[in-house]
């Protein structure tokens, strides 16, 4: 607390300097630093002591306010295309020769919605990012040229395309965003053609690109500065190279850990991280108040611990809060007709949004306390009366609801999940004791229970580095013999597959990765074998789940995680490398090499290319293998089992026919989802058969990263 009060004191002090010399924004910075500082010192403190910390919280608000207004009235009607820095009086001088100036006039900021930040100075609640990237656009200001590619990465509704946009402004630059789910080379190629000097070019989602685009196009762009494609078709075919002038490519992806290594090179790394409710309040005061309208610290909090930790979700209440508290001012004063009320307009009508209102609006919406939808309860109601509270699998689930596995994951487990309402195992889904208060109802006896269960629980309230990879811990048991066949089935043995007299160590040292895929890792398990201890980071819950699994049960006498890596060559022909999530000592002695993979993903073709190197590898070295899954049923199952499936031969001859059918009719050739939903609804077949035809028919393949969606093509 001692660093936090020195650090906030040379905040403040740094800020008043700044200011003083002209440079507002450099000033707003440090003091929404000095801000958060204060906040954190209070909730840390109790007494006189935490008032003292919200006074002080309260003097950097004013202080913020009186830079940002200054900054208003100094801030040019049209930003320069480069730094003005007001020159000191001096004597006449002979003229010198005009600096070079860039080619294109000043960009127009990126139009707003009247709500998100449009500057640095006004984002709040990420000051690590906005470090990062200060420097940068001041040092490429300054230099006449472009910023360098910047990978934006943290999970949903963080800002990070708001961020861009910040970036592009700041810039004075143009801003593209890319559509990357339906992006072609050719479309690729023809935005690329429009770039100006320092523009921006935004792909969010970027580990979903289509590999033949940023093998083919972007990644020369990025590193060369030009790219060479195909232009024509048949005997008029030629070759062009394209010369691109200094530009920026801003990715943003949920999922680091799935960005290919040559993005990752070229790109430098910003992380986004979770907001705190005292954060997000502050967004939601700045919010009503760019509307025109006036609200509590209060009452903004009390919106904000509704709004999952999540700034697009409170910018979303604040409009439709914000909407229902002027039509009830209108009311109220009997304002009628049709007016043009713009922000400047409601402020002077002195719109205040009270408790009651926001209260009104979301018990009208089924918002309660925990930031828990209708969807949420239903959810977990599902759960506990279908299935007594778990496993259940996402499947099942899905088709209960009557929704996508995709929404079901993104939109309801994750959040359930973070408030420690649910957890994963290798059988399914499962509600924990919290899960059960939310509803009013009691939890079964000997249910698990565990710290983030607790609704209501922000990540602020957990030590930091438990946020950053949240630990968990399980001790290996004597072996089971029924449960250890069980797993044994999950895993091929070849026949050289003896028992090992050499440690996991030996076999299997530690390894220095050359590229940031720690980051990716969403959780820690701790497995000990008696006094002896391995920690796992762990990029998924399966993953961790798997691995509990075989501790409870007494499959492994040890374990590593991520220490193998193997090259291998995909279907496209492009040189890759991955480390396999375990490698593990089993029962029996023997070593065996697992990879846990999303069922959805089963039969994305690079996946296939890395389990044959996988295959190969192990079958050389006498390991045991396997890449496993939780399946339709909810229960595991390995890429074997898929591969010993019957081929579905009338579904492969409808996926073929398809693709033929549509390549003539657009000269697109491709099965999609819903192409297979189609088929589905009169054809009692599953995923699973796609996957087995997939498997087999080699001239196919799955292009979707994702695991949301199917886009099968020929090779």
């Amino acid at each position: 607390m001692d660093d936090y009060g020195a650090i906030f004191a040379e905040s403040v002090k740094r800020a008043r300097a700044l200011a003083s010399a002209g440079d507002f924004r450099g000033a707003a910075e440090k003091l929404l630093l000095a801000g958060e500082l204060a906040l954190r010192l209070a909730k840390r403190s109790d007494g006189k002591e935490r008032d003292g910390y919200l006074a002080k919280y309260k003097l950097v608000k004013e202080l913020l306010e009186d830079v940002r207004r200054r900054e208003k009235e100094a801030r040019p009607s049209a930003p320069p295309s480069a730094p003005v820095v007001p020159p000191a009086p001096t004597p006449p001088q002979p003229a010198a020769p005009t600096p070079p100036q860039p080619a294109a006039s000043p960009k127009p900021p990126v139009p707003r919605d009247g709500i998100s930040p449009q500057w640095l100075s006004e984002y709040v609640g990420q000051p690590q990012a906005v470090k990062a990237v200060r420097d940068l656009i001041a040092a490429a200001l300054l230099k006449n040229t472009a910023l360098p590619h910047i990978l934006l990465y943290g999970s949903h509704g963080l800002g990070k395309t708001t961020f861009a946009r910040i970036i592009a402004n700041e810039m004075h630059a143009n801003f593209t965003e890319v559509n990357v789910n339906k992006i072609t080379v050719p479309e690729m190629i023809a935005i690329l053609k429009k770039v100006q000097p320092r523009d921006v070019i935004f792909i969010d989602e970027i580990h979903t690109l289509p590999l033949q685009v940023a093998e083919s196009v972007l990644y020369s762009a990025m590193q060369d500065g030009k790219v060479t494609y195909n232009e024509g078709k048949g005997k008029f075919i030629r070759t062009e190279t394209l010369v691109l002038p200094p530009f920026t490519l801003i990715g943003a992806t949920t999922e680091l850990g799935k960005i290919a290594k040559p993005f990752v090179q070229r790109a430098i790394k910003v992380r986004l991280e979770e907001y705190t409710d005292e954060i997000l309040g502050g967004i939601i005061a700045g919010s009503f108040g760019r509307l025109g309208m006036k609200i509590s610290e209060e009452d903004a909090l009390f919106i904000a611990r509704r709004c999952r930790n999540n700034p697009r979700v409170a910018n979303n209440m604040v409009r439709r809060i914000s909407d229902r508290a002027l039509v009830g001012f209108a009311r109220e004063h009997g304002l009628v007709g049709r007016g043009a009320l713009g922000p400047e307009e409601i402020k002077k009508l002195g719109v205040t949004v009270s408790r009651e209102t926001a209260e009104t609006f979301f018990t009208e919406n089924g918002i309660d306390e925990y930031g828990l939808e209708e969807g949420d309860r239903k959810l977990l109601r599902i759960m506990i009366e279908r299935y007594d509270g778990g496993p259940v699998g996402l499947d099942t689930l899905a088709r209960v609801m009557n929704e996508s596995t995709n929404v079901i994951a993104q939109e309801y487990e994750a959040y359930l999940i973070k408030r420690g309402l649910i957890k994963i195992d290798p059988a399914g889904r499962v509600v924990m004791p919290a899960g059960y208060k939310v509803l009013g109802m009691q939890a079964p006896e000997g249910s698990e229970e565990t710290p983030e269960e607790t609704p209501g629980k922000t990540p602020e309230e957990t030590p930091e580095e438990e946020r950053e990879l949240p630990s968990r811990t399980a001790a290996v048991r004597a072996p089971d013999p029924e449960r250890c066949n069980a797993a044994e089935k999950l895993i091929v043995y070849p026949a050289n597959a003896l028992p090992r007299t050499e440690e996991l160590d030996e076999l299997f040292p530690d390894i220095e990765k050359d590229y940031d895929a720690e980051t990716a890792h969403a959780n820690v398990l701790t497995v000990t074998f008696g006094e002896r201890a391995r920690v796992l980071p762990c990029d998924s819950y399966l993953e961790r789940n798997f691995a509990t699994h075989l501790a409870k049960i007494g499959y492994i006498q040890d374990i590593k995680a991520q220490t193998a890596e193997l090259p291998y060559f995909s279907q496209a022909g492009s040189e890759r490398r991955y480390f396999p999530d375990f490698v593990l000592k089993d029962y029996k002695g023997r070593v065996a090499v697992v990879e846990m993979k999303n069922f959805a993903m089963a039969s994305y073709h690079l996946n296939i290319e890395k389990y044959g190197e996988l295959k190969r590898y192990c079958e050389e070295n006498g390991y045991g293998y396997a890449e496993i899954m939780v399946g339709e049923s909810g229960k595991l199952i390995s890429l074997e089992d898929l591969i010993a499936a019957p081929v579905d031969r009338d579904l492969e001859a409808h996926i073929l026919a398809v693709i033929e059918r549509r390549g003539n009719e657009t000269g697109e050739g491709i099965f999609t989802q819903a192409d297979f939903e189609e088929y589905a609804a009169s054809h009692n077949v599953t995923l699973s058969a796609v996957h087995t035809v997939l498997l087999h028919n080699r001239t196919l393949k799955n292009c979707d990263r994702t695991g949301a969606d199917l886009k099968i093509v020929p090779v």
